[in-house]
């Protein structure tokens, strides 16, 4: 699971989202309902569940230890 920032295309709305496994094509804007969105990426760590169910978080940036999250 992740805690990703998306921003609307059609309003302009900022807003975090909590996506379990990756799937985030349903996720819709909290402001007007559209689905036209996109991700911001700002460069911070998201809590990610391993295959062995262990948690990693806290990492930042290049310094990254295994977080799934951010992608490093």
């Amino acid at each position: 699971m992740a805690l990703l920032d998306f921003q609307c295309n059609k309003c302009g709305e900022k807003f975090e989202e909590l996506i379990f496994g990756g799937n985030w094509d349903k996720v819709k804007c909290p402001e007007c309902g559209s689905n036209d969105l996109k991700r911001i990426y700002e460069g911070k760590c998201y809590l990610g569940i391993t295959g062995s169910s262990s948690i990693s978080s806290g990492c930042s940036g290049s310094s990254c230890a295994g977080c799934r999250g951010c992608g490093h």
